[in-house]
């Protein structure tokens, strides 16, 4: 059975498969949802068959998580 990958639309974020003999060609991306066209470069996600997440090369920036705050640092001493 061919294992399938997804990616994200860069227009309007909908999540659709692909089949394994797109990952390595240059043949442009129709998103099922809004019928625009593109790269998968453009994808701001691809989720591999594996379940590995990466980024297209031209994903949006994401913004890191804060740092978690230990309340303990921040109370004042009696």
């Amino acid at each position: 059975m061919a294992q399938i990958f997804y990616v994200t639309c860069p227009s309007c974020d909908g999540k659709f498969p692909c089949h394994p003999e797109l990952w390595q060609v240059d043949y442009e991306l129709l998103c099922p949802f809004c019928q625009q066209s593109f790269p998968q470069e453009r994808s701001p996600l691809i989720i591999t068959a594996t379940g590995e997440r990466r980024p297209g090369r031209d994903a949006r920036p994401t913004v890191p998580l804060a740092e978690p705050v230990d309340p303990r640092a921040t109370a004042e001493s009696m």
